[in-house]
């Protein structure tokens, strides 16, 4: 392969073509949205016997409903003054799964996103909107500085140990220790903390949120851990208990004389059983098990978006890849129960005229046939729009690059382009 000799120009020309051509593919959400919001706000869906937008959509496009509603919710929020085919120069940089979930948000906490935060934190902030913490624990900022440190270890020692030896850390180095991975939040008391390469920014409960440099961060820290700082023995010298917890020596066993057990009784033995039987069911735990995972609570919230309704599962297209979870727990239950009384039946009976026991009988066990298919078979019934969402998330969810609105969009295209019976594009066929 010959390698041609980029200049600097060119390098420079390059990368602002293809910011172009990405800005370009984000900004044409905001372009359906605003295709979308004209036609229903002039009803031009009558036109084509539609009722409304929703149903013109989903017939003429295979959108879903939330799927429409959510296009002209990001047009309605993100757009330059709020009606319009693009994109305001602040949401430039955000990805779509971002522009989502900061739907429910207020004007005010948007400035706390970043490009690089998850959409994970951008749902932890809106639940921390939704429910009032209660006082006493981190009431201003430097009690949540040091709330922090008391819940980081390991990073408090870090920091001071590095104090110990080099002496003032760099801005650069600090930000190594405290936030290694370059974005992180923390929670805790009324306070709702986010930490950047290039800021820290914080909101207190009801009130809007602030920005500080890093350099304000370390001042704090030193003010606050400055008097018990030790190297690695710091959060020890301030917190006043040990690194790692003792061990707790359990009492010594007294002698008890042993008793004979009571003979049990057949009513007995089998309110036993049965009490097993139960907890083999419930798994141990009561029917509302602590360790189930909880569903995202940011659901159903009230918003001024109009006719967005949030679904924070569903990804632009609703053939996204958490939509797309294969349930087979049923089935495989169903065939174990099945299997478990067929055994059962299975057992040998007495005979009471003779001695001889009844020869056993092994039944056929049915089996059911579990409800798979092939991905090849599932992807044929997607429209291409539902099937280039899906292949974008599963190159997401098997940890590849970052998936994002030009991906989908590209995927979208080259499904869409014609091929041979090879395969082929036509163009190459030729």
């Amino acid at each position: 392969m010959e390698y041609v000799q980029m200049t600097l120009n060119d390098w420079i020309e390059i990368k602002q073509k293809l910011k172009q051509e990405l800005l370009g593919v984000k900004q044409s959400f905001v372009r359906i949205g605003y295709a979308l919001r004209q036609i229903d706000d002039q009803k031009l869906y009558e036109r084509d016997g539609y009722k409304s937008v929703a149903e013109f959509a989903k017939a003429e496009y295979g959108l879903e409903p939330s799927t429409t509603s959510r296009f002209m919710a990001i047009n309605r929020e993100y757009s330059i003054d709020g009606y319009s085919e693009r994109l305001r120069p602040e949401y430039a940089d955000l990805g779509r799964s971002q522009l989502e979930e900061m739907l429910k948000l207020p004007d005010s906490d948007r400035q706390m996103i970043q490009p690089d935060t998850s959409r994970e934190d951008i749902r932890e902030l809106k639940r921390f909107n939704k429910t009032e913490p209660e006082a006493g624990e981190a009431d201003d900022i430097r009690q949540l500085v040091e709330k922090f440190y008391q819940d980081h270890m390991d990073v408090l020692n870090a920091v001071f140990s590095e104090v110990t030896e080099f002496g003032k850390p760099t801005a650069e180095r600090f930000k190594e220790i405290v936030n290694p991975g370059g974005n992180r939040s923390y929670k805790k008391g009324l306070f709702f903390l986010m930490m950047y390469e290039n800021r820290v920014t914080f909101k207190k409960f009801g009130d809007t949120p602030k920005d500080m440099n890093w350099e304000e961060f370390y001042q704090m820290t030193m003010d606050i851990f400055g008097a018990s700082a030790a190297g690695t023995d710091t959060w020890r010298n301030y917190f006043g208990g040990p690194e790692e917890q003792d061990v707790v020596e359990q009492p010594e066993k007294e002698d008890v004389p042993e008793e004979h057990p009571e003979p049990i009784n057949e009513n007995t033995e089998q309110e036993a059983e049965e009490s097993q039987q139960g907890e083999e069911e419930t798994g141990g735990y009561g029917t509302d098990s602590e360790t189930e995972h909880q569903e995202d609570d940011t659901e159903g919230e009230e918003t001024g978006s109009g006719d967005y309704e949030e679904d924070t599962d569903e990804s632009i297209e609703p053939a996204g890849e958490e939509s797309q979870r294969e349930e087979i727990a049923p089935a495989q239950k169903e065939l174990e129960i099945q299997e478990n009384e067929c055994l059962e039946s299975s057992a040998p009976e007495e005979n009471d005229d003779e001695n001889e026991p009844v020869e056993e009988e092994i039944p056929e066990v049915e089996v059911v046939d579990e409800m798979y298919e092939t991905r090849r078979e599932y992807m044929s019934n997607l429209t291409v729009l539902e099937l280039a969402h899906y292949l974008a998330g599963e190159l997401e969810k098997h940890h590849l690059e970052k998936i994002d609105t030009e991906t989908e969009v590209r995927i979208h295209d080259w499904l869409s382009e014609k091929v041979d019976r090879f395969g082929k594009p036509m163009e190459d066929a030729r």
